[in-house]
């Protein structure tokens, strides 16, 4: 288990190595998306100072805050539920949470990361929090989108109500063996100022409400 007091020491122990060697410490993060990088133990990285005696070392020995930690998290302001993550977790404000430590020899980067037990637990408990931040504002767009889905269907079932009854009313269009073509035209026809889109939903909800009420469609 690592704790914020073994980061500490950690540091402490870089500190008086490059002391010892008269290397200076940089409060910095070496970029090495290109150069080649070994993992160090970080209880071996003093020894490692001692034998290569670095001219530079790399070191971030970073202290936790709660309220900075969850907005850097969420990116974000803290609403209510930030808020009670951050309030969870601010017992732990100004104890040391990650260390970073590096150093170049023959053109190697040898480093090493280091948190404490109780960070690795907050990160995972705000990646589920976020998690299903995410998952609620999914939830709660679908149900917009199924409502407002409903709410379109419900509009225009209204408007297409007076076409459908007047198609309904006219004894050609429920005579028996007519097409769809001669009923779609038989529309065209009663309700000319309609586009040809409406006219073809509400022939067809007309035509379903016809075979529903014919003996033989539940048969």
């Amino acid at each position: 288990m690592t704790e914020s007091a073994d980061l500490d020491r950690m540091a402490q122990e870089v500190r008086n190595a490059a002391e010892e060697c008269g290397a200076m410490i940089l409060e910095t993060i070496l970029a090495s998306e290109n150069l080649p990088a070994v993992a160090v133990d970080g209880d071996t990285f003093p020894s490692l100072v001692k034998h290569l005696r670095p001219r530079l070392i790399y070191m971030v020995l970073t202290k936790f805050e709660a309220t900075e930690e969850v907005e850097a998290h969420f990116e974000q302001e803290l609403d209510r539920d930030l808020k009670k993550l951050a309030s969870k977790w601010k017992a732990k404000d100004d104890q040391s949470a990650r260390l970073v430590l590096g150093l170049m020899a023959d053109g190697v980067l040898h480093g090493i990361v280091e948190t404490a037990d109780w960070f690795d637990e907050f990160d995972i408990e705000a990646d589920e929090l976020a998690e299903a931040r995410q998952q609620a504002e999914a939830d709660a767009f679908a149900r917009i989108q199924e409502a407002e889905s409903k709410s379109r269907e419900a509009e225009e079932k209204k408007r297409l109500a007076p076409i459908v009854k007047g198609l309904l009313a006219d004894p050609r269009f429920v005579a028996s063996k007519i097409s769809a073509a001669k009923r779609l035209t038989l529309a065209e026809t009663l309700f000319p100022e309609e586009s040809r889109t409406t006219l073809r939903k509400a022939v067809d909800q007309a035509a379903n409400e016809v075979w529903l009420a014919s003996p033989g469609s539940n048969t």
